[in-house]
């Protein structure tokens, strides 16, 4: 994610204005839907950012169910109104949750992302990732470059859980990795989600590219995570595509407010304590107004 100022308007063409105007009408409706409905958002994540996911599902308003036994999750997703599975920190017993979870969601009807994180490492989450998207046919797939790459079939050379820098997405790159995306958005029937200095979200008949947010982002823990289970929220209240396109911006935007609210320290870099609970603060005080006047989109 770049580092700019998100007010800045120069040289922007008509038709992204004009579709911006459209996003902050339709994102505007979401975020009252969530506060107004409430809904109830089931988390299968991991301990490393199970808190953060749930404060942020507290904070845009929704409930979160953070439960995972497996003997308990049938139960727990009966209730929900959208499923979030996260597939990193893996386990056996989660899987099974997950498994169990999935079945539930799509007899139930509820929509469900998926963030596959970690499948450019390990061939257990790649596997399974696949099988969930066949089975379940999630209405979200989010990741990173890395990870979406190895789930299209090509090389992926990710970091652990992170990209790689050979699979950054470059401006070059944007529109072949979106007509990528786009095969296999209509393939799984799915909108693609991925994270990056550009985010790309990408459904079977358009793509969104998203230029809100800071690198300091990628030095916490969690961020990637924290999107997806905003992007489950805003799923129980809308589209596929508004609810992805809506938690790019929103995560971009709050990280960016956050950056300059943390200030820097006597070396120049931005203290990650102050960095943490400035993102929860902006993204619990994010206004429609700061939202319409701040995002940074492009459609085609």
């Amino acid at each position: 994610m770049e580092t700019k100022d998100p007010m800045s308007r120069a040289g922007t063409p008509q038709r992204d204005l004009a579709a911006r105007a459209d996003f902050a009408a339709s994102f505007a409706a979401l975020r009252a839907a969530v506060w107004r409905e409430k809904p109830l958002i089931h988390c299968l994540t991991h301990p490393i950012t199970m808190n953060d996911s749930a404060n942020v599902v507290l904070a845009l308003g929704a409930s979160p169910n953070m439960a995972s036994h497996p003997d308990e999750v049938v139960e727990a997703v009966r209730g929900a109104d959208a499923l979030a599975v996260n597939l990193g920190n893996i386990t056996d017993e989660r899987m099974e949750a997950m498994e169990r979870a999935g079945g539930a969601a799509r007899e139930k009807g509820i929509p469900v992302l998926l963030d596959a994180v970690g499948v450019g490492f390990s061939t257990l989450r790649r596997r399974f990732a696949a099988h969930f998207i066949e089975a379940y046919r999630p209405a979200i797939v989010k990741g990173n470059a890395s990870e979406l790459r190895i789930l299209c079939g090509l090389a992926s050379h990710g970091r652990g859980v992170d990209a790689g820098p050979a699979d950054a997405v470059g401006t070059a790159q944007l529109e072949d990795m979106a007509a990528l995306l786009q095969k296999h958005a209509v393939q799984w029937r799915t909108v693609l989600l991925l994270t990056g200095a550009t985010d790309l979200i990408v459904s079977p008949a358009r793509t969104a590219f998203v230029r809100n947010g800071t690198p300091v982002l990628a030095r916490l823990t969690g961020t990637g995570c924290m999107a997806g289970a905003m992007a489950a929220t805003w799923l129980a209240v809308g589209t596929p595509w508004e609810a992805a396109v809506l938690a790019c911006v929103t995560m971009g935007m709050a990280g960016w407010m956050a950056e300059q609210a943390a200030g820097k320290g006597p070396d120049g870099r931005v203290p990650m304590g102050a960095f943490h609970m400035a993102l929860l603060d902006a993204l619990s005080t994010l206004s429609d107004e700061t939202l319409a006047s701040g995002m940074e989109i492009t459609v085609r």
